[in-house]
């Protein structure tokens, strides 16, 4: 988990040496952004994700250069960030955020055969909770258009950021108001499509998703 990369020089206080704080991030994670050199020039892109025993996976197109280059084995460097809250200090330069980040670094597998049709079941399962029973199945077309690496987990860098504002003492008697502004991601009223059938109820699963924080 530690190596010389990973480790946090700037504000080296708040990386988090901890396996349960990686999994609480993971489970809430649904886009990593994945950063790549392709002939020199840096390219950094947004794939949905899913944790996958102690590896993450990440599924796009086969027909994407960036998977190409990830099947491939080249370095990368896999990056969530999951924002809590603002934190409103009484000067611009001491106020922050609340943030949970990870950060991976290593070289992808491509995820091929039965282990990849396991994978893209952990993927919808992990983003569409309790919804693929009711799914038709992929068709073999569909799988091989798709995309799946496995990235590793075990050179990783973890950094949280929490706590009060930190105001300089000679700003405490501001008038200005200091404190924190939660910020939450929730799944709001479903929308149905144009097209549904009339009188199809909305799953109930869905209103356990409503419950849950992403």
């Amino acid at each position: 988990m530690r190596s010389d990369r990973t480790k946090v020089h700037r504000a080296a206080h708040k990386q988090v040496f901890d396996r349960e704080a990686a999994r609480r991030i993971l489970e809430r994670a649904i886009i990593a952004h994945v950063a790549i050199d392709i002939d020199g020039q840096p390219y950094c892109l947004p794939v949905a994700c899913a944790p996958f025993g102690n590896e993450l996976l990440l599924h796009g197109s086969n027909a994407s250069r960036l998977f190409k280059t990830l099947a491939e084995g080249a370095p990368a460097c896999v990056t969530i960030t999951l924002v809590d809250a603002l934190v409103l200090a009484r000067s611009a330069f001491e106020s922050s955020m609340h943030y949970q980040s990870l950060m991976a670094l290593g070289n992808a597998r491509a995820v091929e055969g039965d282990e990849k049709i396991r994978a893209l079941e952990a993927l919808t399962d992990h983003l569409f909770p309790e919804r693929r029973s009711e799914l038709r199945e992929s068709t073999d077309q569909e799988i091989r258009a798709t995309a799946v690496v496995a990235f590793p987990l075990n050179e990783i860098s973890i950094k949280v950021s929490q706590g009060q504002p930190d105001d300089l003492e000679s700003d405490l008697d501001s008038r200005v108001w200091a404190g924190i502004v939660p910020i939450s991601s929730i799944y709001e009223t479903p929308i149905p499509a144009d097209n549904l059938e009339p009188g199809t109820p909305v799953p109930t699963y869905i209103s356990r998703w409503q419950k849950n924080r992403l």
